[in-house]
């Protein structure tokens, strides 16, 4: 259930304009991103199914770079060494935040919708 709040919560936001990105009333901050549902890996993504879907996120902009700052020290990353892109991750990498060289954040998530676990939201 707690994991349906959440879910429900993150589509919500991630269907709101980018160009009204303010806090409302009850504190919660409009942001930009995507998102898309898949089943198999997200290596290898098919079309979810009854029983195989899956969910990833991709958050840009101020939420992203708030994640990011939040998130402590920078880690190595094989898929970005020498591109001067500045990587940060947490739960065995399956949230992953960078900043670009040009200064531009992005963070990916994703979790099994059958399961609720988290499942990361990108790959190399």
């Amino acid at each position: 259930m707690k994991n349906t709040v959440l879910l429900g919560v993150l589509l919500s936001l991630a269907s709101m304009s980018p160009a009204n990105s303010q806090e409302d009333a009850s504190g919660y901050t409009t942001l930009k991103g995507a998102y898309r549902t898949y089943s198999r890996g997200i290596g290898d993504p098919g079309e979810p199914t009854a029983a195989d879907t899956k969910i990833m996120f991709a958050i840009d902009g101020k939420a992203a770079r708030e994640m990011f700052d939040a998130m402590g020290k920078d880690v190595k990353d094989a898929c970005t060494e020498g591109s001067g892109t500045r990587v940060r991750t947490r739960d065995q990498e399956r949230l992953w935040c960078s900043r670009s060289k040009q200064g531009v954040y992005s963070c990916n998530f994703g979790f099994d919708l059958k399961s609720g676990k988290s499942i990361g939201g990108i790959v190399c």
